[in-house]
């Protein structure tokens, strides 16, 4: 079957992965590997497969785990390759970030194919003959479609050693960065120093790397262990890295912003002048992180000093932090003209595509 791969690409400016497009047209609707079932092809192209007012704006669902949580391509640039995978949590609207390219996730699910072959009690229904034979069809399968060698994989022992794969193929794998470097830090190796900061690089805008280094730099430099939690209170509610799957759980709090904003305020002295005199600053000192109402304050005064972008986030915090259907269509039409004034006209697409979703809804 054809698929009109290029509609969807013209209206959001995003230049599919050769990948995806090669797994959905091969091996077709609600294909499933590893934990991942994929879409439609035809809803994901028509784009009918987002919450709208619940998701954030760059967020575009190819499959799902069945229960409401979706994988999605996260797009945050305008090239080909700024996009990531990441995990959508249906019970919390937030994301962790997987992997930084689709084949990475396609190999990351191949991995958790064979994970169930090493561990049935923990990933299999029953551990039957034929579960055995599906998991291998699909390793198999899929790894001469994506042209992976899965020798390497064959010879792991371990999760240990299949995680290690998927960083070894994939080093900015956020997600997975950001659990390797907590656990050898907690023993003291200053190692996963070198994966915060590539997290870091990688995604600027995710907090859990900014978190876990600035806590545990309190005890060794507190002053940067500050400047650290400073942009991690930035980063946008979405992008927290919490996860109440084990398997995706980096330590990071369901309220991780409350904890950050408590500390900062024990060590404001800590903080530049300029970190101090900021509008942010003000907002943390009112310590409501969670309420958008005090959200929508701050959109009010970026929007009056021309800071777009910055309104632009802060809307979108506040989209996915109130209940309320009036509120999440009014800020889906403030972010249309702030979205255009910024050349993301794609955006503004998606904003009216939502605003029709809850309309809907009501």
């Amino acid at each position: 079957m054809r698929y009109r791969f290029e509609k969807f690409e013209r209206k959001y400016n995003f230049q599919l992965p050769d990948s995806y497009r090669l797994l959905v047209t091969e091996l077709g609707d609600g294909y499933a590997v590893g934990n991942c079932e994929f879409f439609p092809t035809s809803d994901f192209i028509d784009n009918n497969l987002r919450l709208g007012g619940a998701m954030e704006v760059g967020l575009f669902p190819f499959g799902g785990l069945g229960n409401g949580d979706c994988f999605c391509f996260l797009k945050y640039g305008e090239n080909p390759d700024e996009y990531y995978i990441a995990l959508w949590l249906h019970e919390t609207y937030n994301y962790v970030i997987l992997n930084s390219t689709f084949d990475n996730f396609i190999y990351n699910c191949v991995i958790q194919e064979y994970k169930a072959l090493l561990y049935p009690q923990e990933y299999m229904a029953e551990g039957t003959r034929e579960e055995y034979e599906e998991c291998i069809e699909k390793i198999n399968s899929v790894s001469s479609l994506m042209d992976f060698d899965i020798s390497a994989i064959e010879k792991a022992k371990n999760e240990e050693d299949l995680n290690e794969l998927i960083i070894k193929r994939d080093p900015y794998a956020v997600q997975l960065l950001c659990m390797r470097a907590r656990k050898i830090l907690e023993v003291g190796n200053i190692a996963g120093e070198k994966y915060l900061n590539r997290a870091m690089y990688f995604s600027p805008n995710y907090t859990a790397p900014y978190y876990i280094m600035g806590k545990y730099l309190l005890n060794k430099d507190k002053k940067e262990g500050i400047n650290l939690l400073f942009k991690a209170a930035q980063t946008p509610v979405a992008a927290s890295g919490y996860s109440y799957w084990d398997e995706d759980d980096a330590g990071i709090p369901k309220s991780v912003l409350e904890e950050i904003f408590n500390i900062i305020l024990e060590n404001e002295s800590l903080l530049s002048e300029e970190q101090k005199k900021s509008p942010f600053m003000d907002f943390i000192r009112q310590q409501r992180p969670y309420d958008s109402s005090f959200r929508f304050v701050l959109v009010e005064k970026y929007i009056r000093d021309g800071n777009y972008m910055d309104s632009i986030k802060e809307l979108n915090n506040v989209l996915v932090l109130t209940g309320d259907y009036k509120l999440k269509i009014k800020i889906l039409e403030m972010l249309i003209p702030l979205y255009e004034k910024a050349g993301l006209v794609w955006a503004s697409g998606i904003c009216r595509r939502d605003i029709k979703y809850l309309k809907g809804l009501k």
